[in-house]
C-alpha cells in the first residue's frame, strides 16, 4: 500500500512542496502562513524532521520563530 503524500503540518493533500532541509512537505497554505518563521504549532513536527536527520534545531529568528529557510552550518559534521 502506498502512502498519499500530504502536508506535515495541516495533514491537506494539495499544492505540496517539498522542504529539502526538514526532508517533509507542506502545502502552499502552511507556506505562505509561515513567511515571516513557522508557527509555535508547527514546532514539534520540524524538531521531528530535524532529529530524523541528526540535524541541530535552528536560531529563531526576529519573531522568536523557526526560520522557514533554514540551512545548517556549513561545518555542521556530527
Amino acid at each position: 500500500m502506498v502512502e498519499e503524500a500530504a502536508c506535515a503540518l495541516c495533514g491537506t493533500a494539495r499544492d505540496l512542496r517539498r522542504l529539502p532541509i526538514y526532508q517533509m512537505d507542506v502545502c502552499l497554505s502552511c507556506w505562505v502562513e509561515a513567511e515571516r518563521g513557522w508557527p509555535q504549532s508547527a514546532e514539534p513536527a520540524l524538531f521531528k524532521a530535524l532529529a530524523a536527520q541528526g540535524l541541530l534545531i535552528p536560531d529563531r529568528n526576529e519573531a522568536n520563530l523557526l526560520p522557514r529557510a533554514y540551512a545548517p552550518p556549513a561545518d555542521f559534521a556530527l
